[in-house]
C-alpha cells in the first residue's frame, strides 16, 4: 500500500532488501524496525512492527 495513492511512486529505498512480513491480526505489512545480532547461546531476532494495528513481534533469523 502507498501513502500516496500514487502507482508511479517508487518504493522506498531503505526498505528494500529487508525482510517482508504480514500481521496476524490485520493481516498489513509489517515493518522491519531491527536485526539484532546473534550474542553467545542466542540466536539473531528481526523485530517487525504493523503501523495499521500497532502489533510487533520477533522472528529468529
Amino acid at each position: 500500500m502507498m501513502a500516496s495513492g500514487d502507482a508511479n511512486v517508487p518504493p522506498d529505498p531503505a526498505d528494500q532488501g529487508r525482510a517482508v512480513r504480514r500481521c496476524e491480526k490485520c493481516d498489513a505489512v509489517m515493518k522491519q524496525l531491527a536485526e539484532l545480532p546473534a550474542l553467545s547461546i542466542r540466536a539473531a531476532i528481526k523485530v517487525f512492527r504493523c503501523y495499521a494495528c500497532d502489533h510487533v513481534v520477533s522472528d529468529r533469523a
